[in-house]
């Protein structure tokens, strides 16, 4: 291949960039645009969107550059790769006949990807929560190519997905864990995914889309509870990806709104309400109610965890009226089901975080004694509620929920569980000459001082 005669388009940009990805699966758009490419992310990304753009000379000559300094491993996959040899595009002016990318390419070669064990190491990725909200604005839509084992996907072979779902979905909230994550990840891998690349019935195939983005979401979730960040932060973001391959974008803002819940679990609180602003946005324009008022809370809740007193109150003065306009509508299996514990979740999480210690009680309180069925967020409330206590100085009742976070925490599998007692004690060790609090940190264990006695 004459490297220095290739003729650039968007669309062998495009592969470049996913023969570099394939070589070196952690780099991001920013790493290629700047790094490889030398221009700014904001040309890439409109370079995707606009796949007939001409590229000028000194640009062509640019890109020829990079990709004779490629290594060799990138040129070779480069050469696989590209969609059509460089003399059929010469003097081309129709660029349309080059396949460009999509969505459904990178979500597919990806989630492939995920389900090899060295993938178990993924890296959470904060540089890249932006990237994925224009990579789901600016992506072409594609078309997955069928494989030839003769086998057709039906409207009864999408409800089969979503029954298991469904069955997956209640294990987890209840109790969750190694097990159940296992067997939705093998239930993805194993059979849904595959579906996605056979020959699919027209009125099956937006729903098809939509259920697996949901598992991948669902196992997102529990990679995220775990604390295997990398992981969750992967499944989200090719979840997104499938929606927008069907134009699901009421299913696409709920999952901006998860990928904020674990940005602002991580501390990207900036990032979050970045993605939370734009999961708001998609949501109004969706119509989607019930995600509107979760895009709403998580920007109020964004705006507290960075101390913006007066943004935080607005916020969530907006998300009281989304709120109370909830129609009476079913809403899809996927959508919160929204009560007024859920709402004093947020709601308290916010007012905690701002030092309302009244308001913040007022509503966990609500959460506390409405959750006994859902162990987690019980361990949740019982952690804010403690914090609370702290702050007033209040330290037996502290250590009270503690002590219950402690005892529930033994029949739950969920490093976010952990990491709210963590929260907890983290807030009490100022304390710690205190007979119940050292009494309480010796029993979670959180007691460095006590280690080995």
């Amino acid at each position: 291949m004459d490297l220095q005669a290739e003729v650039w388009t968007p669309a062998t940009v495009q592969v470049l960039q996913d023969a570099y990805r394939s070589v070196f699966p952690a780099m991001t758009d920013e790493d290629f645009a700047q790094d490889v490419l030398r221009i700014a992310t904001r040309t890439l990304y409109n370079w995707r969107s606009r796949p007939q753009t001409k590229l000028r000379k000194d640009v062509q000559r640019e890109l020829s550059r990079a990709l004779s300094k490629a290594p060799p491993a990138v040129v070779a996959r480069y050469r696989e790769m590209r969609p059509l040899p460089t003399h059929a595009l010469a003097g081309v002016s129709d660029l349309s006949v080059t396949t460009y990318p999509s969505a459904l390419d990178a979500a597919i070669t990806t989630l492939v990807g995920l389900a090899e064990s060295s993938a178990e190491h993924a890296v959470y990725r904060p540089e890249d929560l932006l990237a994925t909200v224009l990579d789901w604005l600016t992506s072409a839509v594609g078309q997955a190519v069928a494989t030839a084992d003769g086998r057709r996907v039906t409207r009864g072979n999408v409800e089969q997905v979503r029954t298991m779902i469904s069955a997956i979905d209640t294990i987890e909230r209840r109790a969750g864990g190694a097990d159940c994550r296992a067997t939705a990840r093998r239930y993805l891998h194993e059979v849904a995914l595959p579906m996605l690349q056979r020959e699919i019935e027209t009125n099956a195939r937006s729903e098809l889309f939509s259920a697996v983005a949901e598992l991948c979401e669902i196992v997102g979730w529990m990679y995220y509870d775990a604390g295997q960040h990398g992981l969750g932060q992967a499944y989200f973001t090719q979840a997104l990806r499938l929606t927008r391959e069907v134009g699901d974008h009421a299913l696409s803002a709920y999952l901006l709104t998860s990928i904020t819940h674990q940005a602002l679990h991580v501390g990207q609180s900036s990032a979050a309400l970045r993605v939370a602003k734009a999961a708001r946005n998609v949501a109004e324009t969706a119509g989607s109610p019930q995600v509107l008022v979760e895009a709403d809370l998580l920007v109020a809740r964004s705006h507290s965890a960075l101390g913006a007193v007066g943004d935080a109150t607005a916020a969530l003065h907006q998300a009281e009226q989304s709120y109370e306009r909830i129609q009476a509508a079913e809403p899809r299996a996927w959508e919160p089901q929204w009560d007024e514990i859920m709402f004093a979740s947020h709601a308290g999480t916010c007012w905690n975080d701002l030092g309302n210690t009244k308001e913040a009680r007022r509503h966990l309180t609500i959460v506390w004694e409405g959750s006994g069925d859902r162990p987690r967020r019980r361990i949740y409330s019982a952690a804010e509620l403690g914090i609370a206590a702290t702050r007033e100085g209040e330290l037996e009742l502290a250590c009270h929920y503690g002590a219950e976070i402690v005892a529930l925490t033994d029949n739950v599998d969920s490093n976010r569980a952990r990491r709210h007692l963590e929260r907890l004690a983290e807030k009490l060790k100022p304390h710690k000459n205190t007979q119940v609090v050292r009494d309480f940190l010796d029993q979670s264990g959180l007691n460095p001082e006590g280690a080995g006695k």
